[in-house]
């Protein structure tokens, strides 16, 4: 497998964008009660677990609002390819224009959510912090996310967000 080169489909290698936007794969994880349970309530007195699980409804919903409320002050990011910046992206503000660009994008398209599916979603809880790392499918590549969540009071908060992609093998 080779690492996906930044020209190939511009937002395939963010979080596999949108059915409609990318042509990912919408294939579902489960979802739970728990899942319900913490989107009601937003990221306070959740679980780790469902704290990722509600972070990713949110941006499937392209609830800006919702979606920014998981990420701590101090979080970075690294995008997967362009157009995005190569660089690590410092800072909530900064992290969540680069999504709220995308989202415009989406939308601009006539769709009013995404396809995101995490494929193969394990949450390890270490009491005071916490790694999400899931897979997405589409467009022929290989997603790998790693979310890193940071206990602040009773709420679990994304201090750092890593995106990349392979592309997949030919059968």
């Amino acid at each position: 497998m080779g690492i996906i080169k930044a020209g190939i489909a511009p937002f395939a290698g963010l979080l596999c964008i949108a059915a409609a936007a990318s042509g990912c794969s919408t294939t579902a994880a489960a979802t739970t009660t728990a899942t319900a349970s913490a989107n009601e309530q937003g990221p306070a007195a959740a679980s780790a677990q469902q704290t990722a699980e509600a972070f990713l409804e949110a941006f499937n919903a392209l609830d800006a609002e919702r979606f920014d409320a998981f990420f701590a002050e101090d979080a970075t990011m690294f995008f997967p390819a362009g157009p995005f910046p190569r660089a690590r992206v410092e800072g909530k503000a900064a992290v969540t224009a680069a999504f709220h660009r995308v989202f415009d994008v989406v939308r601009s398209r006539g769709a009013t959510r995404l396809g995101i599916s995490a494929l193969d979603l394990q949450v390890q809880d270490y009491g005071s912090f916490a790694i999400a790392s899931f897979h997405l499918r589409g467009n022929g590549n290989l997603g790998r996310r790693s979310i890193v969540l940071r206990r602040q009071g009773a709420d679990w908060k994304i201090v750092h967000f890593h995106a990349s992609a392979l592309e997949e093998e030919a059968p």
